[in-house]
């Protein structure tokens, strides 16, 4: 039994690998011995020297950013700009206070760590000051911008109202008039005194409002707040020459028109948060501001030098932990190096005693023989020799060769893969057959569609034909009448009531001309109305500019004439709410008269329906119910929508998530085929749009056609296809 475990070659590879594993458990421990050594060595470094460096590197890297944040906090303009920068600042003040806690932790009650949290603490306290202070100055900025205008306006305003008066005052007082419309005054009245008195006292309000103005001004760009209560003084002083002069004119009508712009322009200097406050107290903040700066540098200076000398300390510290892991790693690589020459001499014998010489070859014999077979020579011989796992091997080869002999007779496979063939050429036979269905389905739902619009076509025909006739009829009885005054010319006769009239020339000939000009219009309204329908017949078109508010009409009244004109009982309520110059809309004018058409058609059955169900159960609710339709375009954003709201029974629940589906429909079989909804959502996604519904059951039903102001047309290339496409396939068959 030994001798047969020993021939095995798993024994003897066991015994290889268990003394190779035996070898490198002895490395091992020798390894994670001088490893341990030398990692306490780098712990030490690592968890103490290193921290503590990082730590007072990056606080000081952080100290001096925090630092020079302050000067662009201070000089940024814009509240946008500030608040960017003031979150920058914010998150890089957060972090430079968790290095402050890191470092506190891992000093204790060290006086530097101490001193350095303390100075950091300080600068960070000032950042948060000088964010409040730049916070308040944008404030007090933007109110003395509102002001300066305000003043702006009123100044203006002030100016012109001061110059018509005083040239009304001066030509009341030389001529006696207040308007040439008035009579003059007596001499003693208009040049007197009194009335020289009033034009002084408008010449010292205007010259009064223009000091004001240029003081309040003044005040607003002053840079030393020194100078700000000298312009207050004299604003004061101004105002009260100005509120006298304007008192001594109590008793004229110019008071009342002066007097409440006046105090508009006195009440800048005076009201609260007045110019001269706003100015000086934006003077304060930048004061303050300095201070902030100026303390803030000085700290982040005595930081940085706490920390260079923390720095210092903690370089000698980690210099005397390198040398020793030096020393440690040298001896142990000495070692393991010896260890290792022996490994390999051991590992290179077994390689070539047991692998080479057993394993190796025996191995490549078997090989050549698989290969042979793989070829196609299944009657190569197998050698079997020894009594180990290859021996073992080899059998189940020759067993397999065997085997591999039988199969091959057979020839199961091939005859497998001919029935797959022919189920896959049935299949795509079948498929073909049921595409060609499908077309002709679509194409007579198309042919049924059109049908279903005879009538309506032939009404909205009829009209503008009637309109040609009787105007054609007009025009005639007018060219005769025409023809009887050019013979009265001609002929030169008639006298009296007889004699040829020119003018009654020219207003028939006008008259002629319109009767044309409207011929002319209902001839192109009739010939557009057949162009459309075939159009429609044919499917696709270019993409062109349209009035959504003309095209949706049309096809509306084309949907409620055919109603009507496959039942007569049929009535409907058509309201429209158009926008008025709504934007036009590039699209294709005959796809979309289709998803407008089959939505009209939609809501006049779902009216009429509920019309007639009414009518069946009978009472009040039949009487008062009027089947009405809304039509309603407006644009919204980037998005043009068009409403058409019926007040049918509503969609049912369940069926809205299946709507657009082909072939599926809420109508009786002999009603619709379920195709038209699903043809007008494909043709508003080529037009980058979408069909929304919002409905009620037993209530109404709103679908919204939304269309982009600007729809991405497709290349030619895909335009072509599609035109084809849709002119085989395309059709406004009702859903």
């Amino acid at each position: 039994m030994s001798s047969k475990l020993w021939n095995r070659i798993s024994t003897q590879l066991y015994i290889g690998f268990g003394g190779a594993v035996a070898l490198i458990i002895m490395i091992s421990i020798l390894a994670l011995f001088f490893l341990d050594y030398i990692g306490k060595i780098q712990q030490n470094v690592s968890e103490k020297s290193v921290p503590e460096m990082t730590s007072a590197f990056a606080i000081a890297q952080q100290t001096a950013s925090l630092v020079a944040a302050v000067p662009r906090l201070t000089t940024v303009t814009t509240p946008e700009q500030f608040e960017t920068i003031a979150a920058t600042i914010g998150w890089q003040a957060d972090a430079f206070k968790a290095q402050l806690s890191i470092m506190l932790e891992n000093q204790g009650r060290d006086a530097r760590a101490q001193t350095i949290q303390s100075g950091g603490i300080g600068i960070v306290q000032n950042i948060d000051s000088v964010k409040i202070l730049v916070r308040e100055r944008f404030q007090v900025r933007q109110k003395i911008l509102d002001l300066r205008d305000e003043l702006q306006a009123i100044q203006s305003q002030l100016t012109l109202v001061l110059i018509n008066e005083i040239d009304d005052q001066m030509f009341y007082t030389m001529t006696g008039y207040r308007s040439l419309d008035e009579e003059q005054s007596p001499v003693s009245v208009h040049f007197s005194e009194q009335e020289f008195l009033t034009y002084r006292r408008l010449v010292e309000l205007r010259e009064a409002a223009a000091i004001a103005a240029q003081l309040l001004a003044t005040a607003f760009t002053v840079t030393d707040d020194a100078l700000l209560e000298p312009l207050r003084e004299r604003f004061e002083a101004t105002a009260g020459r100005a509120s006298r002069s304007l008192d001594a004119l109590k008793q004229t009508p110019v008071h009342a028109r002066l007097s409440s712009t006046f105090s508009d322009l006195l009440s800048i200097g005076r009201r609260e948060d007045n110019g001269f406050d706003l100015r000086f107290r934006e003077l304060t903040v930048d004061e303050e501001l300095t201070d902030l700066l100026n303390d803030s540098q000085i700290l982040g200076i005595d930081v940085v030098a706490q920390v260079e000398s923390f720095v210092d300390d903690s370089s000698m510290a980690a210099g005397e932990m390198a040398d020793k892991a030096t020393t440690a790693t040298t001896t142990s690589t000495t070692i393991l190096f010896i260890v290792n020459l022996v490994s390999i001499a051991g590992a290179s014998l077994f390689v070539w005693l047991l692998v080479q010489r057993r394993l190796i070859k025996r191995l490549d014999r078997i090989s050549s023989q698989m290969q042979q077979m793989a070829g196609g020579d299944l009657e190569v011989a197998i050698d079997i020799d020894g009594r180990d796992e290859i021996a073992q091997l080899a059998e189940a080869l020759d067993v397999f060769r065997n085997n591999a002999l039988e199969v091959q007779r057979l020839n199961l496979v091939e005859t497998l893969a001919e029935e797959l063939k022919g189920k896959n050429e049935e299949l795509a036979h079948t498929n073909e057959e049921l595409e060609r269905a499908q077309d002709q389905i679509v194409m007579r739902e198309k042919l049924a569609a059109l049908g279903q619009l005879t009538a309506g076509v032939a009404h909205e025909i009829k009209n503008p034909m009637n309109f040609i006739m009787n105007f054609s009829e007009v025009s005639q009885e007018l060219l005769e009448e025409l023809l009887e005054e050019v013979a009265k010319s001609r002929d030169g006769e008639g006298n009296g009531e007889d004699e040829y009239d020119p003018e009654l020339v020219e207003e028939v000939a006008g008259d002629l001309t319109g009767n044309l000009q409207r011929i002319h219009e209902h001839g192109k309204r009739a010939n557009r109305i057949v162009m459309d329908m075939l159009k429609m017949g044919r499917g696709g078109g270019e993409w062109q500019e349209t009035d959504l508010n003309v095209l949706l009409n049309d096809h509306v009244l084309l949907a409620f004439h055919s109603a009507r004109a496959a039942d007569t009982e049929f009535q409907l309520d058509i309201q429209q709410e158009y926008e008025e110059d709504l934007v036009k809309v590039k699209v294709r004018p005959q796809d979309l008269g289709r998803v407008f058409l089959n939505l009209v058609t939609n809501a006049c059955y779902a009216t009429d329906e509920k019309r007639k169900l009414l009518l069946e159960e009978g009472g009040d609710a039949a009487k008062g119910y009027l089947p009405t339709l809304k039509l309603r375009t407006q644009r919204v954003g980037d998005h043009v929508e068009v409403h058409v709201r019926d007040n049918g029974n509503g969609i049912p629940q369940s069926a809205l998530e299946r709507i657009f589906n082909p072939f599926y429909t809420t109508k009786p079989p002999d009603k619709g085929t379920g195709l038209g909804l699903s043809l007008s959502s494909d043709i508003m996604r080529e037009h980058g749009g979408e069909i929304r519904v919002e409905t009620e059951e037993g209530k109404y039903t709103d679908m919204i056609v939304v269309l982009p102001v600007e729809p991405v047309i497709p290349d030619a290339a895909n335009v072509a296809t599609e035109d084809a496409t849709d002119g085989q396939g395309a059709a406004a068959a009702p859903s």
